[in-house]
């Protein structure tokens, strides 16, 4: 699609940005703009610096080489007091628990998830699935072919991290961390 000439190709980048549910690649804007990735890519850096000249609470952010629109870090707290105020959906603690195993052991199978909790986890990973922080990766070549599972993009945003790598180490968590427990689930997006 080739932009008409009264359109800015920074307002359709931007636009994009903010009505993506999930990050943008550059290669998808270029081939949807007809343009290369470089021009692609200055657009992005273009709309990003018009949001820091404007002053205002959100910026673009790079999440593994592609951009989304997101709250800027000083305006995380009050964002998440408004978030968590109309907020309906948590994570339960199962949810938490099959989650945390997913993105430290990921690709895994619902056996798996189940095996470690000590407790059927089917249906969890699967409401995980239908709320976009899990996503199937694929057959394993094993008895009966199960599906595995792995995160998101929408999980690393929630999260707010930039990759897998950047979770915490496993030593460092401990199951009765209430900081813990309250940065997720101040963390959660309200589309959960």
């Amino acid at each position: 699609m080739i932009l008409d000439d009264n359109l800015s190709l920074t307002a359709a980048v931007s636009a994009i940005l903010f009505a993506s549910t999930a990050p943008v690649e550059a290669a998808k804007l270029a081939s949807l703009f007809e343009i290369t990735p470089e021009k692609a890519q200055e657009a992005v850096k273009e709309v990003s610096k018009t949001l820091e000249k404007a002053d205002l609470g959100i910026r673009v952010k790079e999440v593994d080489g592609r951009y989304t629109l997101s709250t800027k870090p000083e305006y995380g707290e009050s964002t998440a007091a408004y978030l968590d105020s109309r907020r309906a959906a948590f994570l339960s603690n199962a949810a938490l628990e099959a989650l945390a195993i997913a993105a430290y052991n990921q690709p895994v199978t619902k056996a798996y998830v189940s095996q470690v909790r000590g407790v059927y986890s089917s249906e969890v990973v699967e409401s995980l699935v239908d709320k976009g922080l899990l996503q199937e990766a694929g057959r394993l070549d094993l008895p009966g072919r199960p599906m595995s599972y792995i995160t998101t993009d929408k999980f690393l945003t929630v999260f707010g991290l930039d990759s897998i790598e950047d979770l915490p180490e496993k030593d460092a968590l401990s199951s009765d961390d209430s900081e813990t427990e309250e940065y997720v689930q101040t963390n959660l997006t309200e589309s959960i």
